[in-house]
């Protein structure tokens, strides 16, 4: 009983967790590296790591961005400053449900 159950557990999560089965929900700190793209819903920008590992954050209208303890907008995100990111990554890429300058 416990092989079964362990077997469907492990099948509903690869089965249920995007388009290859893997995802990680994540935050991430680091700088913003370049300037933002930002669009009416949404934009995007790199992000460098602490270990210098760069990844793409996608900023959706769904994405909360945390300024100074304030809302802000994707316009408000700066090359260089420091951001930490909370979001599904897959590969080298995170779906941002957040976003705090610090």
């Amino acid at each position: 009983m416990k092989r079964m159950l362990a077997a469907l557990a492990l099948a509903y999560l690869l089965g249920g967790c995007g388009s290859d089965g893997v995802f990680i929900i994540s935050f991430t700190a680091g700088t913003i590296d370049g300037d933002p793209t930002c669009r009416t819903n949404g934009g995007q920008f790199n992000l460098r790591d602490q270990g210098g590992l760069v990844l793409l954050v996608i900023l959706t209208s769904n994405t909360q961005i945390v300024v100074g303890g304030s809302q802000g907008t994707c316009k408000d995100l700066n090359p260089d400053a420091a951001v930490t990111v909370h979001g599904p990554r897959q590969g080298d890429q995170i779906k941002a449900q957040s976003v705090q300058v610090q």
